[in-house]
C-alpha cells in the first residue's frame, strides 16, 4: 500500500491543516493504488476516495460532508485491513482508526 508515511504525517500534523490540494494529491495516490485491488471492499473505498476528493475541490468545502465521509471511509478501511499484507495490516489498521476519529 502506498503513501502511509505521507498519509501518516500529514494526519500528525492535524487535518485541519492538511491543504485540500495536499488532501487532493493524497488521494489520488490511494485511488491508484486501490484501483485494481481485488479485495472486497476496495472499489467502495476507490468510489468513495473520488467522493472526498470532489467534496474537498468544492468551492466551499461541506465540513459535515467531509467528516461523514472521512468516518465511513475510515470503516472501510478498518474492515480490509485483515486482507492487507503482512507488512501493511497494521497500518491499514492505523489508517482507517485515523479516519473514523475525524
Amino acid at each position: 500500500m502506498p503513501a502511509f508515511a505521507a498519509t501518516t504525517n500529514a494526519f500528525e500534523k492535524g487535518v485541519e491543516n492538511i491543504k485540500p490540494a495536499a488532501a487532493v494529491k493524497l488521494i489520488e495516490g490511494w485511488e491508484e493504488a486501490l484501483k485494481d485491488a481485488e479485495i472486497t471492499g476496495a472499489k467502495g473505498i476507490v468510489a468513495d476516495l473520488e467522493r472526498l476528493k470532489k467534496a474537498l475541490e468544492a468551492g466551499e468545502p461541506d465540513a459535515e460532508k467531509i467528516k461523514t465521509l472521512t468516518h465511513k471511509l475510515g470503516e472501510a478501511t478498518a474492515k480490509i485491513a485483515g486482507h492487507a499484507d503482512d507488512k501493511s495490516k497494521d497500518k491499514v489498521a492505523e489508517l482507517g482508526k485515523a479516519l473514523t476519529s475525524i
